[in-house]
């Protein structure tokens, strides 16, 4: 069976890796309830179909200007195609813009090396371990974005390969405005950032003064000038830059103290490596004193690394970084990853020991542990536990003894065996997960309350600290938008107040909406006694 596993061709290869994404990313996709985030992206999305308000974003009915509105409006033409509210709408946007982020890798990688070396770039891309265990699962922005961010890094470098310099300038500056409609201000850095490492590249700075250059930005500039002038026409557009631009910076050395600052830059490559494993342990094949001429002897491995150069560090420097805001630098270091590992199995080196055997050993402890799955509790209680556990273990137990048996391919049999453990994962862990978690509890809270309560117009009083999960499920389950007010004098009103300003607020408690953080309790009362 070996024998024969092994003489199976690489597109067949590719095509049951394929085959398993689509399950690995599917099972369970919408199990767990909403965390923070993600409820926040769906809950300004439906208040924008409630309010018919699609430019000018609320919360609560209040002014919503951390983002702009794209995203949000992905996410309720989703939402009004599968018919309801809840989290599989927002979590298959993610999913088909993982799967479209797959393809460009593919598609760009595909333009200088071999189909087999563009399919590893893309796979080891959308199995890389923060993807694979959790953003993939989640409704979050930041996948849509890195994927645009990485289409425009890749219209830098080939039309600037083709001299093609208007059509740079257009495609870039238009990625740039998509961008920009997503998250705002980050999307502006990374095209001032990689289009003057890209020119500098081609040895064509002077670009950056010719017209050619201000006719690409112009469409750019119309679409996101136009935006603001609609917006204008709700709300002052003064405070939604500066909050946008806050946004921006609120995690960078220009709000934070110079201590947090060197403490962030000392730990960011041990995060780095930790949150992207298995594939940043290619980072070993930079150990060589070669790194520099091996990288320089191919233009589109060097294009990536100049790329990830200017960018990387605006990360590095900036404290509180989430691990998610470098999606888009992941195929970059993958590519040159890839490269580097050719030329180390070449030579037998041990930097390509060393990878072979820690992935060998990281892929056998993943065989062996599926043995143990049905004897832990509370998994052992999962009425598929078994026939799951066991046909994970043989597909597992393949995948291993492929690994060490066809080592010419033993990236691909690596990347098989991650997907089942994805399998896996969402087979054995998201049902525990979320039997019963704080964010499980706040959706039934928050549910059982409006149907019981849906006969009373609900409001929240004041300030009253909420929370976004309950929220969701609140405003989706009631149909309208849960305002706040201070007005204590509406017929019939019921008011959600946090357990904290219960001290300043006179009425009758009727129940308890607890959230996804212990610490925030809501209150529902009654002012009238009913």
């Amino acid at each position: 069976m070996l024998d024969r596993l092994r003489a199976c061709p690489t597109p067949v290869l590719i095509f049951i890796i394929l085959a398993l994404c689509i399950p690995a990313h599917l099972i369970f996709l919408g199990l767990g309830a909403f965390n923070g985030d993600e409820a926040i992206r769906a809950w300004v999305a439906m208040e924008m179909d409630f309010s018919g308000n699609y430019i000018a974003t609320t919360m609560h009915g209040a002014s919503y200007i951390n983002k702009p509105p794209l995203f949000n409006w992905i996410v309720l033409a989703a939402t009004k195609l599968w018919g309801a509210y809840d989290e599989l709408p927002s979590r298959l946007v993610t999913v088909f813009f993982l799967a479209l982020f797959g393809f460009t890798v593919f598609r760009a990688v595909r333009k200088q090396f071999s189909t087999e070396f563009a399919f590893l770039a893309a796979i080891t891309t959308v199995t890389s371990g923060r993807f694979l265990f959790y953003d993939s699962m989640l409704g979050l922005i930041d996948t849509t974005f890195s994927l645009v961010m990485y289409a425009l890094f890749m219209s830098i470098y080939f039309f600037g390969r083709r001299e093609q310099w208007s059509r740079m300038f257009w495609v870039s500056y238009l990625l740039m405005a998509i961008g920009f409609m997503l998250k705002a201000f980050p999307a502006i850095v990374f095209q001032g950032l990689t289009l003057f490492a890209g020119l500098y590249y081609f040895r064509q700075l002077r670009l950056l003064f010719s017209w050619k250059h201000v006719a690409g930005a112009l469409p750019a500039v119309a679409i996101i000038g136009l935006y603001l002038c609609v917006y204008a026409m709700y709300r002052p557009v003064d405070d939604l830059l500066f909050n946008l631009l806050h946004e921006s910076t609120k995690r960078t050395v220009a709000e934070h103290s110079f201590g947090n600052t060197i403490y962030h830059i000392a730990k960011f490559p041990f995060d780095s490596i930790y949150h992207f494993l298995p594939f940043s342990l290619m980072l070993v094949f930079w150990i060589d004193r070669r790194l520099w001429s091996r990288i320089r002897s191919n233009d589109f491995v060097f294009f990536n690394f100049v790329v990830l150069a200017v960018n990387l560090p605006v990360y590095w420097t900036s404290s509180q970084v989430m691990p998610r805001y470098l999606l888009m630098l992941i195929p970059l270091f993958n590519t040159i990853g890839l490269y580097l590992l050719e030329q180390n199995i070449a030579e037998r080196s041990w930097r390509y020991k060393f990878l072979f055997y820690t992935l060998g050993t990281l892929l056998t402890a993943g065989s062996l542990l599926m043995v143990v799955m049905p004897f832990i509790e509370p998994a052992s209680q999962l009425p598929w536990i078994w026939p799951a556990s066991v046909a994970l273990l043989a597909g597992m137990g393949i995948c291993a003894a492929m690994y060490f048996y066809d080592k010419q391919r033993f990236l691909w049999w690596f990347v098989t065996a991650l997907i089942l453990i994805r399998i896996g994962f969402d087979l054995i862990v998201l049902p525990v997960r979320h039997d019963g978690n704080d964010t499980s509890v706040a959706r039934s809270d928050a549910i059982r309350m409006a149907e019981k309560y849906k006969d009373r117009h609900w409001y929240v009083y004041d300030d009253s600290e909420t929370r976004e999960p309950a929220m969701f499920y609140a405003t989706a389950s009631l149909g309208y938008i849960i305002e706040r007010t201070d007005r204590l004098d509406i017929p019939g009103a019921l008011y959600l107040v946090n357990l904290k300003d219960t001290a300043r607020f006179d009425g009758v408690c009727l129940d308890t909406l607890r959230t996804d953080y212990r610490s925030t309790t809501l209150l529902l009362f009654t002012r009238d006694g009913r």
